[in-house]
């Protein structure tokens, strides 16, 4: 039995969310089929999906994201770590970023983060972190570094490294976005 996503979600601000999250999965649903699509784009998709996790291993050990948002008002502040999270989803999540994750075989999010808070921007965005799997994150989740994060990642001796993740993922997703959808 399915429960309506609206009686999950009382109030009205739960409510936005609630219709945030399904105009998130009505993305998902529009995109074609993924063996109905050009190889170019599947192939595209596959390599996105390999970088983001590669990233996400290179990130694993980071600090700065726990705490950057200490003191700044939501929807950053919202939680003390994770400032860049405070966006809208439906941003993140654009239409080129959802055929991409599609074809990648990547199913749409289906609840927000536990704890999650209405003005935390992302719905996914909870007290301890997003709350999706590295591959199911928006690519620019994975390429974008704030100013705290590239001064602890300058002081690595991997940062060349991912600098070239970050670089490669960004340009792939850019052809990516190239192609007719």
């Amino acid at each position: 039995m399915f429960v309506p996503l609206e009686r999950l979600f009382p109030s009205r601000l739960d409510r936005a969310r609630a219709k945030e999250l399904r105009s998130l999965r009505a993305r998902f649903t529009a995109q074609a089929p993924r063996w109905d699509t050009d190889h170019t784009a599947r192939a595209l998709a596959h390599r996105i999906l390999e970088l983001k996790r590669a990233l996400a291993s290179a990130f694993s050990d980071v600090t700065a994201c726990a705490t950057c948002a200490r003191g700044c008002a939501p929807p950053a502040g919202a939680f003390e770590g994770g400032r860049c999270c405070g966006t809208s989803t439906l941003t993140v999540f654009s239409p080129a970023e959802v055929r991409a994750l599609r074809l990648a075989g990547v199913d749409a999010p289906s609840e927000p983060a536990e704890g999650g808070h209405a003005d935390a921007g992302c719905l996914f965005r909870g007290p301890s972190g997003c709350s999706l799997s590295p591959a199911a994150r928006p690519s620019v989740c994975a390429v974008y570094v704030c100013l705290d994060l590239g001064d602890e990642l300058d002081r690595r001796d991997d940062a060349p490294s991912i600098a070239a993740l970050r670089r490669e993922l960004a340009e792939t997703f850019s052809r990516f976005a190239a192609l007719p959808p």
